[in-house]
């Protein structure tokens, strides 16, 4: 099989199980905290076919650099603190893919050594990335993406509800004019910025592993 065709599946099925786990992680910490909207709706699963999206799905497999699944419902009214609870519920979806990312470094770690050049060597290598990364980007406080509601927990009441307000009414503009940001060559935009700002809790494990920065 050829190379690129075999790389493309390896992302598909790596950024399709950590965007589950990503998914779980919300419904799990959901119900934890009040809201059974994602249990009863059978999206309390690590099962990736509860939580995919066609379109996302798609763009992964058309070898695009970004996929995404189907959000999980969640019913704020539902949370026992809707305001702090929402963002622990938002939060916990990028916390997953760090612990996943840091599991996966702890396995390469130990295993490296036997696996070096082999598919299982690679596919750890995918994971830490991957998992560092879908943890980066989706901590950008803008909406929809998780970020947007973690930053409450660092407001006072009246100020996150006031965030939250104004975070509403932006909906996808500000994330879209930051792609367009990212598009002229040889530009170093807010994402890449955004990216490096991350470095001293990521770039430590992945020099000390010997594994190549994905930013």
């Amino acid at each position: 099989m050829d190379r690129e065709i075999v790389d493309l599946l390896v992302r598909f099925f790596v950024l399709t199980v950590s965007l589950s786990v990503h998914e779980f992680a919300h419904a799990w910490s959901a119900f934890r905290l009040g809201d059974d909207t994602a249990a009863r709706m059978g999206r309390m699963t690590l099962n990736p076919v509860s939580h995919m999206d066609p379109i996302g799905s798609l763009m992964i497999l058309a070898g695009m650099p970004l996929g995404w699944a189907k959000p999980v419902p969640v019913d704020p009214s539902r949370l026992r603190n809707p305001l702090r609870h929402g963002s622990w519920v938002a939060f916990a979806g990028p916390l997953s893919n760090i612990v996943l990312g840091f599991l996966c470094a702890g396995i390469f770690w130990v295993a490296s050594y036997q696996a070096v050049g082999t598919g299982w060597f690679m596919l750890l290598v995918y994971f830490i990335h991957i998992n560092f990364a879908l943890a980066i980007f989706n901590l950008l406080p803008l909406p929809p993406l998780d970020g947007a509601r973690v930053v409450p927990l660092f407001l006072s009441r009246p100020a996150a509800a006031r965030y939250e307000e104004i975070v509403d009414k932006a909906g996808f503009w500000p994330l879209i004019a930051l792609f367009l940001l990212e598009l002229p060559p040889q530009f170093k935009g807010p994402l890449h910025l955004w990216f490096e700002l991350w470095n001293p809790l990521f770039r430590p494990t992945l020099n000390y592993l010997g594994i190549p920065a994905f930013w």
